[in-house]
């Protein structure tokens, strides 16, 4: 089976970087052109100074086609070359650090604003794009393909062009010094090439697929076992997870060490052709050549060509490499990029307003994915200021109905609007709602920064404002830092009731109009829902209030209930006629 090529992956670099980063590129490109520069200056200059050592005469030569006339004693030459060999030298290897430091920086600069380009896109993603995929592949995408793209891709090839300019000189320096010996090194050369390309490069494109597997199945894997801690305990599944774990580590680590052995095996091919040659380049040498002097120039030669040759040649061989095992997160991290589902731009309307009412007309919802809609010509008015319930079974599209009432949900037919005029995907109406869901998620950070969540400059007034509604007050007060104690991850050393007021809390912060309660009360117990539920009924004064429910009782103070039966409005009740209906059993409420 053939692999994508180094050039395809290139076209898909190229259409992920921008302009400007497309320019730093070319930058990178450069400074290797200049370092390759000095790098064959240096060959040249030792490759005289090789000759000067054993014919000082010659330097007086090479001297006097540069202007300098004087006549030098033999040992005065050698040092005058010996000092030009040693500034070229430190001038060279002076670019060479420029080079590696501006490489280094721009690559990371690069990978730097790529990362908050891609969470960019992803944030304005249709939120059904999230309902349809692990959020393990998002965060592999972003912190380890990403990584991979710049670090492995962009770095091997910067320095595979590096080290195939410096090559490519140095080769030419041995044709011109000796054309027949350069004809078998190219000849060994092409046979290392073919070998390389059909069947080392293909095992390490593989090689990148299956750490690329193996890494988003282990990340998955302890997100897992972290998440899920105590229910491993309680239904005494710690070996399983371990074992599923270890078996992706092991994965990983298998192909790790056969990447790591082949990248190593040039090094060792190499350094033996090295040995073959010079002997073969001596035989040459002794062959047209009588006096050792006359090939002292040629050898010094060829021994600093081979010398930089032998590690850049297996540099540019382990890069090849590497860039091909990158080839699997390149893809990938362009895929996602270019083929995110479509993406919901919220409009910016400075004179919305909600004066009058919330209007579903003939609406009609699918998921991604799916072949029947959730929601089937949904009409139905909510005035402001009422207090409005949703019931009905599992999968009957309440959560739909309120995800698509928050503009998180985009209706294939129908419209949401407000006072008739209005979208509900506007960041005006965002603002004038506070979402309380089922399921809150908490920072593991302190109170305070959960219910201001992710506000860096918190207002200390709405805060106060917001726990004293919340009910939270006295629960603050005993905590051992008050609002900076920090909660656990996910609230683990909080109790139900209490994450839920902090979700109610967190909800008021921006004193909203609008309050939105999704299953809010569901995992409760009695006591707390209805503790919960005096909580709630105060905070309705000047609000309009949404309640999806799990009890009926929940729903007694609302004005009117809303019954959904597989994703349509079966029918609009008061709290009376509900709890009186033959269908209430039904209603899973």
């Amino acid at each position: 089976m053939s692999t994508p090529s180094i050039l395809s992956a290139l076209k898909k670099l190229r259409i992920l970087l921008s302009r400007p980063e497309k320019i730093k590129a070319l930058w990178i490109a450069i400074f290797a052109v200049i370092s390759s520069f000095f790098e064959v200056i240096t060959a040249s200059l030792i490759v005289v100074f090789a000759q000067v050592l054993s014919q000082p005469e010659i330097g007086l030569t090479y001297l006097r086609k540069l202007g300098i006339t004087a006549e030098l004693s033999p040992g005065r030459t050698i040092l005058y070359f010996a000092v030009a060999v040693g500034s070229i030298y430190f001038v060279k290897n002076l670019v060479a650090a420029v080079e590696i430091f501006f490489q280094n920086f721009s690559i990371q600069q690069m990978c730097y604003n790529f990362k908050n380009k891609l969470l960019n896109k992803y944030i304005e993603a249709d939120y059904g794009f999230y309902l349809t995929r692990n959020s393990s592949l998002g965060a592999q995408i972003v912190g380890n393909d990403t990584e991979l793209m710049f670090n492995s891709g962009m770095s091997a090839f910067a320095s595979i062009i590096s080290e195939s300019i410096v090559f490519c000189i140095l080769i030419s320096l041995i044709v011109y010094l000796n054309p027949s010996l350069a004809i078998i090194i190219f000849t060994l050369a092409g046979l290392i090439g073919l070998l390389l390309t059909k069947i080392i490069l293909p095992k390490f494109y593989k090689f990148g697929q299956q750490l690329q597997q193996a890494s988003l199945m282990g990340f998955q894997t302890l997100l897992q076992f972290f998440h899920a801690f105590k229910e491993i305990i309680l239904l005494g599944k710690r070996e399983q997870f371990i074992k599923a774990y270890a078996y992706q580590a092991f994965k990983k680590a298998h192909v790790q060490a056969w990447q790591t052995s082949l990248n190593a095996l040039p090094r060792v091919i190499i350094e033996v052709l090295f040995v073959g040659l010079f002997v073969i380049a001596i035989g040459i040498l002794a062959l047209e050549h009588d006096s050792p002097s006359q090939m002292m120039g040629v050898l010094g030669g060829y021994l600093y060509a081979g010398f930089r040759l032998m590690p850049g040649l297996n540099r540019i061989i382990n890069q090849l490499n590497l860039f091909k095992s990158s080839i699997p997160p390149i893809e990938r991290v362009y895929t996602d990029y270019t083929t995110i589902a479509q993406c919901q731009t919220y409009k910016d309307i400075p004179v919305f307003h909600f004066n009058t009412t919330i209007s579903f007309k003939d609406v009609s919802f699918k998921y991604i994915n799916t072949n029947t809609n959730a929601l089937q010509n949904i009409n139905f008015e909510i005035k402001k200021g009422e207090c409005i319930g949703i019931v009905g079974e599992t999968g009957s599209g309440k959560s739909t109905v309120v995800d698509t009432l928050l503009g998180l949900l985009t209706p294939q037919s129908g419209a949401v609007l407000i006072d008739d005029v209005f979208p509900v995907t506007t960041v005006q109406w965002h603002q004038k709602i506070g979402y309380v869901p089922q399921t809150l998620y908490l920072l593991d950070d302190t109170v305070e920064n959960n219910i201001a969540f992710g506000e860096t400059t918190i207002n200390q007034d709405a805060l106060a404002l917001a726990i004293d509604a919340a009910q939270l007050t006295k629960f603050i007060n005993k905590l051992p830092d008050g609002i900076k104690t920090t909660v656990g991850e996910r609230g683990v050393r909080l109790s139900g009731g209490e994450r839920q007021r902090i979700a109610i809390a967190r909800a008021l912060y921006r004193n909203p109009e609008i309050l939105i309660f999704d299953e809010a009360t569901s995992a409760l117990d009695n006591e707390t829902e209805a503790k919960l539920m005096e909580t709630i009924n105060k905070l309705r004064k000047d609000r309009t209030v949404i309640m999806i429910a799990h009890r009926l009782t929940t729903l007694k103070d609302c004005d009117r209930i809303l019954l959904m039966n597989k994703g349509c409005l079966d029918r609009i009740v008061n709290y009376k006629d509900l709890i009186k209906s033959p269908k209430k059993e039904k209603t899973n409420a």
